[in-house]
C-alpha cells in the first residue's frame, strides 16, 4: 500500500522551464557570446547546477553561477509557476492522508521560495534539496534522506519525476517511480524504465490505488 508520495520539483510540480532556459541563455551570451540550442539545455535538466556549469564553461564555477543566479533571482516571480492542477493535486493528496515529500536538485533557498510563493509548503513533511546532500540524483542519498525524514518505508513509497535522474534515483533507492510525460525531454535511456508513466495528474490516483 502506498502511504508516501515524493515529488521532484522542476518539471514535475513547478513549470520552471522558461526561467531555467532564460537563465542559461543569459550566461551563454555573457561567457560564450552566443545562445545555446534549447534542446541542448533541456538535455541537462535534472542535474545539479554545479555539474552542468562545470561541464560546459571554462570560467570558474563561482563566476558563472553568480551571473546565473543574479538573473534567475531577478526574474523568479515573473517566470516561475506551477503546472495547472499541481496545487490542487498536492492539497488533495494531503487531505487523503498521504505523507508528502520533495526530493529536488534545486538549492534550499529557491525550493522554499517556490513552495511558499505558491502556498504549498505546509503540505510537505520533508523537503530534501541539493545543498542538504553530499551526493545528488541519481545517487540514492537524497531519496533515502527524505524517507528517513518521513519515517517512511520504501515499499510504501512512490516517487514522481520527469527525468532519468529521478527515475534512476528511485530505482537505486528501492522506491517505485512514476515518469511524467508532459515535457519534451521526458525520454529515458533504454536501460532506465519507470514503473509507471503518466500524461496527467489524475492518473496518479489510479496508480496508487492499484498499489494497495
Amino acid at each position: 500500500m502506498i502511504k508516501n508520495i515524493l515529488f521532484d520539483l522542476d518539471g514535475t510540480l513547478a513549470d520552471s522551464e522558461e526561467l531555467i532556459i532564460r537563465s542559461f541563455q543569459h550566461i551563454y551570451k555573457i561567457f560564450k557570446g552566443r545562445e545555446e540550442e534549447e534542446s541542448v539545455l533541456r538535455s541537462t535538466f535534472g542535474g545539479t547546477l554545479q555539474d552542468v556549469i562545470t561541464a560546459n564553461f571554462d570560467e570558474p564555477y563561482e563566476t558563472v553561477v553568480e551571473e546565473y543566479r543574479n538573473y534567475h533571482y531577478a526574474n523568479f516571480e515573473k517566470y516561475m509557476k506551477l503546472f495547472n492542477g499541481a496545487e490542487e493535486l498536492v492539497r488533495l493528496l494531503y487531505a487523503k492522508g498521504y505523507k508528502l515529500g520533495i526530493v529536488t536538485s534545486r538549492l534550499e533557498y529557491t525550493t522554499m521560495k517556490i513552495l511558499h510563493m505558491h502556498h504549498i509548503r505546509e503540505y510537505f513533511s520533508c523537503v530534501v534539496t541539493a545543498d542538504m546532500c553530499e551526493n545528488h540524483k541519481p545517487h540514492p542519498e537524497p531519496m533515502l534522506k527524505c524517507l528517513e525524514g518521513l519515517n517512511a518505508k520504501r515499499e510504501e513509497t512512490i516517487y514522481i519525476g520527469d527525468t532519468e535522474f529521478d527515475i534512476e534515483c528511485a530505482r537505486n533507492s528501492g522506491v517505485k517511480s512514476i515518469l511524467v510525460k508532459w515535457n519534451e525531454y521526458d525520454h529515458l535511456d533504454d536501460e532506465i524504465k519507470a514503473d509507471y508513466e503518466i500524461s496527467g495528474y489524475d492518473e496518479i490516483f489510479e496508480i496508487i490505488n492499484d498499489e494497495i
